[in-house]
């Protein structure tokens, strides 16, 4: 394609003449300001000859690959436009909205699955979320694919990153390009919560802190019937007694720990309840005896496939009873 354009722009011979014209620089024969005047200028006419015949590029490319909107599937909807996002199932995986012709890369090293009506809490966002399952058992967490890809520094550290975003609006924005082209390339892998902590979507369902891991406990997407809490930054999970029925994030925290207060609902014919009472509200951090009627699991943070070997462990892979928040 480059050949049928401007076949210079893969031939050896224009870097050769600016390496001639360097070294003519460096013994004094040329002017400096001359030769960077004359190699801009070549590359600003290339650039408007490359730009004015595209078309035989898009040409080649037409015959060789699919269109993003000719082998996507619907699967949730963006929340500018209302429109459905297709999902490319890759790799890498990532939606694209044919309207706006804008990727969304998602993250890798889990399972993406559509959570239908389920919206995103933030502020102008409000595109709908998808399901995100890792690790082995498998922890699932909302996504929402706009914020995992335009997170605010405010949130908090970014999964699977060493460094903060920058304060600075320009540098954070070359941050996030940077990111965006390690997830497309497959090399960046989210094994843990999409999402920060900070993110006004996990701070809905935290339910208690997890101190081995700096990360937070919050409510398992899936939520019943079989009820439990996960951490966003390590394998861990916190299972629920199975007499429970129900379980409702209440809105209301709890002061101390600034934890949302649990209302829970148990069988009638298997309440641990005094008197036979069924339902009480409690905070789960607080709640000794929860605790200790709960079974903790520390897994592995890599989902296991069929056929497969599965992934590096996490914080071991003992399982048992436990006192839940620890």
């Amino acid at each position: 394609g480059y050949h049928q354009i401007d076949a210079s722009l893969v031939l050896p011979k224009v870097r050769s003449d600016i390496e001639s014209q360097c070294n003519k620089v460096a013994k004094g024969i040329a002017n400096k300001d001359a030769v960077l005047k004359a190699a801009i200028s070549l590359f600003e006419d290339k650039f408007k000859n490359f730009v004015e015949n595209i078309s035989k590029m898009d040409l080649l490319f037409s015959s060789s690959f699919s269109k993003l909107e000719d082998i996507g599937k619907p699967f949730t909807r963006c929340g500018l436009t209302r429109r459905y996002l297709q999902y490319i199932t890759g790799p890498p995986a990532r939606l694209y909205n044919t309207t706006t012709e804008t990727v969304y890369p998602l993250p890798l090293g889990g399972v993406i699955k559509e959570w239908s009506g389920q919206k995103c809490p933030v502020e102008g966002c409000d595109f709908e979320l998808c399901m995100y399952s890792v690790g082995q058992p498998q922890r699932t967490f909302p996504l929402c694919p706009n914020c995992f890809n335009n997170p605010k520094a405010e949130w908090g550290k970014i999964p699977g990153e060493e460094n903060d975003l920058s304060s600075n609006p320009e540098d954070r924005e070359d941050e996030l390009k940077e990111r965006q082209i390690r997830t497309v390339a497959g090399r960046a892998f989210t094994l843990e919560c999409p999402h920060p902590d900070g993110h006004p979507l996990i701070k809905k369902y935290q339910i208690a802190r997890d101190p081995e891991s700096d990360g937070v406990f919050c409510m398992d997407a899936h939520f019943g019937p079989k009820w439990r809490l996960i951490s966003t930054r390590s394998p861990t999970i916190i299972h629920l007694p199975k007499a429970i029925s129900k379980i409702t994030v209440l809105d209301r925290l709890d002061e101390d720990t600034s934890c949302h207060m649990l209302k829970i609902e148990y069988k009638a014919d298997s309440t641990p309840l005094e008197g036979g009472e069924t339902t009480y509200v409690t905070c789960f951090e607080k709640d000794e005896k929860l605790k200790e009627k709960s079974q903790t699991v520390h897994g592995n943070e890599r989902t296991q496939h069929k056929g497969g070997r599965g992934g590096r462990g996490g914080r071991g892979k003992r399982g048992g009873r436990g006192r839940g928040g620890r």
